[in-house]
């Protein structure tokens, strides 16, 4: 019983997180205009990703990532962040219990409409993720790796404070392409 309170709460803590790096402010003024004009990104590729061992910053997993991608340490604890780019950025956080239990609590508080009104609908389910996309069409996705007793929840973003752009505003194929990512991650 303590268990599942712990993993309910630790839920709640990763979908307020997700809420929040998900509906940052964006800049307004000259850095809004600064962006419109700066030079596009160059698109990522899969393909081209190389495998980034997070096991040294405590995360014991092997995920793919663009190749110069940063590792960035979160001020919460037991929590990294994978950032490739303003459009490749993930968040490592640790839980309590199996894959299948952490982003089953998680999902089921995701799909509450009560507790998450702008839910609108899974757009994909898999056994250990699921990839959601709320009343505006916006897509975000929780997946989950098994490393022994625990778990590793991965999720598309990270935290607006924490960010080098402070960008949130992800395609539907950024989205896409960082859970392509995740379901690629292997425990260590």
């Amino acid at each position: 019983m303590k268990n599942k309170k712990f993993l309910l709460l630790a839920a709640i803590a990763t979908l307020a997180i997700t809420t929040y790096s998900c509906n940052g402010s964006k800049s307004e003024g000259a850095a809004a205009a600064t962006e419109e004009t700066a030079a596009p990104e160059k698109p990522l590729v899969f393909a081209e990703f190389v495998d980034l061992d997070l096991s040294s910053y405590g995360i014991p997993v092997v995920t793919k990532a663009p190749k110069d991608a940063k590792v960035i340490k979160s001020t919460t604890e037991g929590e990294i962040f994978v950032y490739g780019g303003k459009l490749f950025k993930l968040t490592f956080s640790i839980r309590e219990g199996n894959a299948e239990e952490s982003v089953g609590l998680i999902k089921e508080m995701t799909g509450d409409k009560e507790m998450n009104p702008g839910f609108d609908k899974f757009v994909t389910e898999d056994p250990t993720g699921f990839v959601k996309q709320n009343n505006e069409g916006k897509l975000a996705f929780t997946y989950g790796v098994t490393t022994g007793q625990s778990s590793v929840v991965i999720q598309e973003g990270m935290s607006h404070d924490q960010s080098p752009d402070q960008f949130t505003d992800y395609s539907a194929d950024d989205v896409k392409l960082m859970y392509e990512a995740a379901k690629a991650t292997v425990a260590k």
